[in-house]
């Protein structure tokens, strides 16, 4: 992954999905806390591309996301090459404020990724990544009893999945 436009979720939800991070950690298990940048926030990412122009995005997205956006995690997902997610439910304001983000950001990603296009995209936020089969059973085993996740997604902005550098969308004025 390189940036991606993302949607941070409440306080109190971040450091909900921190404490999973810890935990897996404490267990000696990959975890997104342990990536080497530890900068790492929790967030669900809307688009993904090699390069996008950081401020004229920004500007034209304006507020991320238009409104809070509910979010509920009731299962987990397994996706290729061991990532562990928290899979979230695609409420319907969650879909189409993913496809407002998408249409707009469009223009301004060159390697945009294809299974983040609206229609193929899976909602989430991820738990661990290059997890062995056998870290898989005993990362699922730590994860599942903490669910149901409930909170909300509530401000956003630009996230670089390599350095964990970010920048959030300017505050709204209304």
């Amino acid at each position: 992954m390189t940036r991606g436009v993302v949607l941070w979720p409440d306080d109190r939800t971040s450091i909900g999905i921190r404490s999973i991070w810890n935990e897996l950690a404490a267990n000696e298990l990959p975890s997104m806390t342990t990536e080497t940048h530890r900068l790492h926030r929790p967030h669900v990412s809307l688009i993904v591309a090699d390069r996008l122009n950081i401020h004229e995005l920004l500007a034209s997205l304006g507020r991320l996301p238009s409104a809070p956006i509910p979010l509920l995690i009731e299962s987990i997902g397994l996706v290729p090459g061991g990532h562990l997610l928290l899979t979230a439910t695609p409420h319907t304001g969650l879909l189409a404020e993913q496809d407002r983000i998408h249409r707009t950001a469009k223009p301004f990603a060159d390697g945009a990724r294809s299974h983040y296009e609206p229609g193929q995209w899976l909602p989430h936020l991820t738990v661990a990544r290059g997890l062995t089969p056998e870290q898989v059973r005993r990362a699922t085993s730590l994860v599942l009893p903490k669910l149901p996740i409930r909170g909300s997604l509530i401000s956003g902005g630009i996230e670089d999945g390599r350095t964990g550098e970010q920048w959030p969308a300017p505050p709204s004025h209304t």
